[in-house]
C-alpha cells in the first residue's frame, strides 16, 4: 500500500455547548504529569453499505463534525488545552478535525496492513512533541474517504488525557 492520501481540508470543532464556568479546569494527577507526552491513535475502518451508491461524503462529515462537537460538550477536558503539563484549560478552542480522499481502494488497505503506511489516516503523528505544549490539541479526527466508497476515521487522543477505556467511552459518545 504505497499510495498515498491527499487532505482536503482542515479545521476547529468547537464543543456544541460552553463549557460551565466551574468545569473550566481540569487538573493532572501526579502519574498524568509524568505521563509522556503522546497520543493514543485508534483507526476505524467502514466498508460501503453498498457497492452500487457510494455515502454522500458530505452528508456523513456534517455528522461526525456535529456528533465531535457534542462529544467535546460532554467530556469538556477533550475540547481544551494542556497548560503547564499541570492540567488543561477547558477554554473550548476545539478539536482538530481533518478530511481527506484516498484515491484507492479500501480493500487494499485491508489487504496488505502496514503500521507505517496506516498512520496516514491519522490527523498527524501520535508521537509528535510540540515544542510549545500549551499549543497542541487534545483531541484529533481525520475522515478518510475511499474510491469504492468505504470510510477510514483516524483518531488522536493525548495520552495524559486518555486511555483505552476513555478513549472507547469517547468513541461511542
Amino acid at each position: 500500500m504505497a499510495t498515498k492520501i491527499e487532505v482536503v481540508f482542515t479545521e476547529t470543532i468547537k464543543p456544541s455547548s460552553p463549557t460551565p464556568p466551574h468545569l473550566r479546569n481540569f487538573n493532572f494527577c501526579l502519574l498524568d504529569q509524568l505521563a509522556p507526552p503522546f497520543y493514543v491513535p485508534v483507526v476505524l475502518f467502514y466498508l460501503a453499505p453498498d457497492q452500487k451508491a457510494a455515502p454522500d461524503s458530505a452528508l456523513v462529515s456534517g455528522n461526525l463534525k456535529t456528533s465531535l462537537a457534542q462529544a467535546l460538550s460532554l467530556v469538556c477536558p477533550l475540547g481544551g488545552r494542556v497548560k503547564g503539563n499541570a492540567g488543561i484549560d477547558c477554554n473550548d478552542e476545539g478539536a482538530l478535525y481533518t478530511e481527506a480522499k484516498a484515491p484507492f481502494e479500501l480493500s487494499k488497505v485491508l489487504s496488505n496492513p502496514d503500521i507505517d503506511q496506516l498512520q496516514q489516516f491519522l490527523p498527524f503523528s501520535p508521537y509528535r512533541v510540540s515544542t510549545n505544549i500549551d499549543e497542541q490539541v487534545i483531541v484529533g479526527v481525520q475522515a478518510n474517504f475511499f474510491d469504492c466508497g468505504g470510510m477510514g476515521t483516524g483518531i488522536c487522543i493525548s495520552h495524559k488525557i486518555a486511555d483505552g477505556a476513555s478513549v472507547s467511552a469517547f468513541l461511542n459518545a
